[in-house]
C-alpha cells in the first residue's frame, strides 16, 4: 500500500524475463500492470484474454484493428502522443539552468517570452506555456514531497510516458491478436532503448513518466490519477522484488 492509501501489487510471471534487455523493456512499462495486479514481465495471453483485451483497447484507445494498433505503437515510440510542447518547455528550462545555474518560475517565464518572440508565437501559446510551466513546478514540488523525485530533482522529459505506454500497447497487441509475438517483443525492446536514451536512471524515468500522466489526466486534482501513478512508482523504487531494484538501468 502506498503512502496515499492506494493499493498496488507487484506480480511477476515465473516464465518471464527477469534480466537482460527484454526484462528492462518490460520494467519500463511496469506502472500499469502493477496498478492492475498483472505480471510486469509478460505479454497478455491471447488464449485467455483476447476478447477482453480487444474490448479494453476499443474503450480506452478507440483501437479496433491491427492497423490502428500499429499506428498507436508508432506514435508512442516516436514520443508524439503526449505532444512536443511539454518537452520543449522542459528544454527551455534546461537551457536557463545551463546558463544561470538555476531556473525558478520567473526565469522560466522570461525564457518562454524570449522564445515566443523569437519564434513569432501567438500570445495565446505563450500564455499556455507560462501556465504549464507553473503547473509543472507545482507537480515537481509534490513529487519531491512524496518521494517520487529526490529533494533537488526535476523532470527533463515526459516522453517516458509514451514509451512506457508503448510497452503496454505491446502487451495488449499480442493479447488481442493484433500482432505476432515477435512484433510485440520488438516494441518492448525498442521502448526500453528509448527510455535509456532519454533518461539517466530509473528514478529519472519514473519522474518523467509520472509527470506525463498527471499533465494529461490529473489537472492538479491529486486524486485517483495521481495516486494510480504514485503508488506503482513508489513500489518500483522501494520494493525489494521490484525490477527497478535488480535490473541495471544502463
Amino acid at each position: 500500500m502506498s503512502s496515499c492509501g492506494h493499493v498496488d501489487t507487484l506480480v511477476s510471471a515465473p516464465s518471464g524475463p527477469f534480466f537482460g534487455p527484454l526484462a528492462h523493456g518490460f520494467a519500463c512499462g511496469a506502472h500499469i500492470p502493477i496498478h492492475s495486479a498483472q505480471p510486469w514481465n509478460a505479454l497478455v495471453d491471447p488464449a485467455t484474454g483476447a476478447q477482453e483485451t480487444r474490448d479494453s483497447l476499443q474503450e480506452s484507445w478507440g483501437i479496433t484493428t491491427a492497423g490502428e494498433w500499429r499506428e498507436h505503437v508508432d506514435l508512442l515510440l516516436a514520443g508524439e502522443d503526449m505532444g512536443q510542447d511539454t518537452d520543449l518547455l522542459l528544454r527551455l528550462r534546461r537551457d536557463v539552468i545551463g546558463r544561470a545555474g538555476r531556473c525558478d518560475l520567473p526565469l522560466w517565464r522570461e525564457a518562454i517570452q524570449q522564445w515566443g518572440q523569437w519564434r513569432g508565437a501567438t500570445p495565446e501559446l505563450i500564455k499556455e506555456f507560462t501556465v504549464s510551466a507553473g503547473m509543472i513546478i507545482r507537480y515537481e514540488a509534490r513529487f519531491r514531497a512524496d518521494g517520487l523525485l529526490p529533494p533537488d530533482g526535476i523532470v527533463n522529459s515526459v516522453r517516458g510516458y509514451d514509451f512506457g505506454r508503448a510497452v503496454n500497447m505491446a502487451r495488449w497487441g499480442f493479447g488481442s491478436r493484433f500482432c505476432e509475438y515477435r512484433d510485440a517483443e520488438a516494441t518492448v525492446l525498442r521502448a526500453g532503448e528509448l527510455v535509456r536514451a532519454h533518461y539517466s536512471s530509473w528514478a529519472d524515468y519514473g519522474g518523467g513518466y509520472a509527470l506525463g500522466r498527471v499533465l494529461r489526466f490529473d489537472n492538479e486534482e491529486y486524486g485517483h490519477t495521481y495516486e494510480s501513478v504514485l503508488g506503482p512508482n513508489q513500489m518500483l523504487l522501494t520494493d525489494q522484488a521490484s525490477p527497478w531494484r535488480h535490473i541495471r538501468f544502463s
